[in-house]
């Protein structure tokens, strides 16, 4: 529990952060900034700024030598481990989400592969014909009308908005892992930072490298995402409601 705080005063301490620099008005900022749908456009800018040279100078090495040593199936299976042990944070956000499928989808995934699929190395859950979507608290949030207020980039953590950073430090307490040892907790964070960089290493080294404005590109695909995450997350709801209605119909 001890280690789970210490996590959330990082966070936090990141998120009063954001808060004291969007209130910075001598940042310098490009002519293609809106202020009206980018309020923190100065802050952003220099974090993500400080993100890129983080990613330049740390995270893609390692991740480049991660996947020279690691072959691909070995890659594939740290990205089962990881997916299973977040597995529970989907759980808990169907549920509040109220998508019964989804919910029992994700908690017999976790299940299955946890035990039949070598704890979570193998996705025995998908070989088996078993899916499930992802879901956050973000999400959920915006499942009963939270706005999601401005853009904002997070420092490492990247691309987000308040709604969603608010989702994060939800989610933290949802995360089994953030209850382990400091080694153990830190090991996963930065599994995952780098599995998720090698996952999308084509896309992120595209858009440094040709896009013309980097951060107004990541933007502009994070806010697409969210909005087609959210539109997935109301129609699978509505989809398993009805399941449910049919089947109690049935019934009687």
């Amino acid at each position: 529990m001890l280690n789970l705080y210490k996590h959330i005063k990082i966070l936090t301490a990141c998120c009063l952060m954001m808060v004291s620099a969007s209130a910075c008005g001598n940042i310098p900022q490009k002519n293609t900034d809106n202020l009206d749908t980018d309020p923190l456009c100065g802050y952003n800018r220099a974090m993500f700024a400080f993100n890129e040279g983080f990613d330049k100078i740390l995270l893609r090495p390692v991740t480049s030598g991660y996947r020279y040593v690691m072959p691909e199936e070995g890659r594939h299976m740290v990205s089962n481990f990881l997916d299973n042990l977040y597995t529970p944070v989907i759980f808990a956000n169907s549920v509040l989400q109220g998508d019964p499928q989804n919910s029992f989808a994700s908690l017999w995934r976790f299940i299955l592969n946890s035990t039949l699929g070598g704890a979570g190395l193998f996705d025995f859950a998908s070989a088996s014909g078993l899916h499930n979507r992802p879901a956050d608290f973000g999400e959920t949030l915006a499942m009963y009308g939270v706005d999601s207020g401005p853009y904002v980039v997070l420092p490492i953590l990247g691309p987000s908005n308040i709604r969603d950073g608010v989702g994060r430090l939800t989610d933290a307490f949802l995360t089994p892992t953030n209850y382990a040892s400091n080694s153990v907790s830190y090991s996963i964070w930065g599994a995952t930072a780098i599995d998720i960089r090698s996952r999308n290493m084509s896309l992120i080294d595209s858009i440094y490298k040709d896009s013309l404005d980097p951060y107004s590109t990541m933007k502009s695909l994070y806010e697409q995402k969210r909005a087609a995450d959210i539109r997935k997350a109301k129609a699978s709801r509505q989809k398993s409601l009805k399941k449910a209605l049919e089947k109690s119909l049935a019934n009687q």
